[in-house]
């Protein structure tokens, strides 16, 4: 991570840790009753908690400018940490303070479904957890045959309700609510979270860009090319490495928006070109999916395009494994008279898609030097041989992968603003 992308995600972590709790942590400081007292730290825990849990609901709607800032990778994994620490905050709340009645029976309700989805969240939708474990990726795999991603992703709502509930607890303790000033920030900050919760459900529902379904191929064992047809191509702004959400909402179990990167230079002709692997439920259902099919299209996303600009008048060495050649893919068709080099690998030689059309335009360009390779590249070796001055270095694919490559690149002093590894974990 580049010095400024950690003092962006250091700056998210400080202002939602610390700046966006501080006004309700001043109003109940200076409302709550004296004979509170003996609670009030436990209280504010509690409030504390809520206000992370709020912005956990905001980071889940995937807000486009923090993406650009930080990468939705970076997002997932403070959405998912904050979500963690709110919990034990809440727990201590929990013990520390006494109450009786619906105050007890909502606070309590919320708390232990917090806790079963929680739970639930950390196999499912935790990549960037799950990523890190052999065991959780084994043990996820086994029970996505039940627990499906459209299921996922609706269990995973049920913390609103947790939300809810939460709110009702807060409105029905009288010494609470007669503090005017944290009422009515407590209220305004759940409606504006709610407001724009809610506004990217509606605009999923009404507003997302359709696309047509015009051909697919198949590129290896498991794996398929998608071309994809925008009806009003203006609507979507698609750069070069960019990755976007897409859902068919005419299909059962392919209704929940789902992240693809797109393999080529996205034109004003509006043609987006996806190449899935079957690695889920809905990644192996959608390779049935008949010509004509309606897509729906949240997007882009994604840093390559960003970093790339920052280091516009660098070289580009890209560094891929498996799918993480997608993207790279739209890189090269953007960027036809840079200096690129790719290394490319795969386990097997069937799983290097695309190894056909690179080794041609590496023959047609002489900006372009392409390394396929199956089985994994020598890093040290290679590294040593790669990094020149004015380098930029962008590397998508298996976590091992990235972390092999970028360790090498620093051990051989490569500045961390010239490196950028987008870690899909999902």
């Amino acid at each position: 991570m580049t010095p400024k992308l950690s003092y962006l995600r250091g700056l998210v972590w400080a202002v939602i840790l610390f700046l966006l709790p501080l006004p309700l942590i001043q109003a109940l400081a200076l409302g709550l009753p004296s004979i509170y007292a003996g609670e009030a730290f436990a209280i504010q825990l509690g409030s504390i908690a809520y206000v992370w849990w709020l912005a956990a609901v905001y980071l889940a709607t995937r807000p486009r400018w923090l993406d650009r800032l930080i990468g939705l990778p970076s997002l997932y994994l403070i959405h998912g940490l904050l979500s963690l620490l709110a919990l034990v905050l809440a727990y201590f709340h929990k013990t520390q303070t006494s109450s009786f009645g619906w105050i007890k029976r909502t606070g309590n309700w919320a708390f232990d479904l917090f806790v079963a989805l929680m739970a639930y969240s950390l196999i499912f939708l935790a990549g960037w957890l799950t990523s890190r474990s052999r065991l959780l990726t084994r043990l996820k795999r086994q029970l996505e045959r039940v627990f499906h991603h459209e299921l996922s992703i609706w269990l995973h709502r049920l913390n609103l309700v947790a939300l809810a509930l939460v709110f009702v607890h807060v409105q029905l303790i009288g010494y609470v609510t007669s503090i005017t000033s944290y009422i009515w920030l407590f209220n305004g900050y759940t409606i504006v979270v709610v407001g724009a919760y809610l506004y990217q459900k509606i605009t999923h529902v009404w507003r997302l860009p359709a696309a047509k379904l015009t051909a697919k191929r198949k590129l290896a064992p498991n794996f398929y090319e998608f071309t994809l047809q925008l009806r009003r191509p203006h609507q979507l702004a698609v750069r070069p490495g960019d990755y976007l959400f897409v859902n068919f909402p005419h299909h059962d179990g392919l209704k929940e928006l789902h992240p693809f990167s797109v393999v080529n230079a996205v034109t004003a002709d509006g043609q987006i070109v996806l190449a899935i692997r079957g690695d889920g439920d809905f990644t192996r259902q959608i390779q049935t999916l008949a010509v004509g099919a309606t897509a729906r299209l949240e997007g882009g996303y994604g840093r390559f395009a960003p970093t790339i600009q920052e280091n516009a008048h660098d070289r580009l060495v890209l560094i891929a494994g498996g799918s993480g050649v997608v993207p790279m893919m739209a890189i090269i068709a953007a960027f036809p008279t840079k200096p690129i080099t790719l290394y490319y690998t795969a386990h097997t030689a069937a799983a290097l898609i695309y190894a056909d059309e690179l080794r041609q335009l590496a023959q047609q360009r002489p900006q372009l030097t392409v390394h396929l390779r199956v089985g994994r590249f020598p890093v040290a070796t290679t590294v040593a041989q790669a990094v020149a001055p004015h380098t930029t270095y962008l590397l998508s694919g298996p976590r091992p992968l990235g972390h092999a490559w970028m360790q090498a690149l620093f051990q051989q002093h490569v500045a961390a603003n010239k490196v950028y590894y987008e870690e899909f974990t999902w």
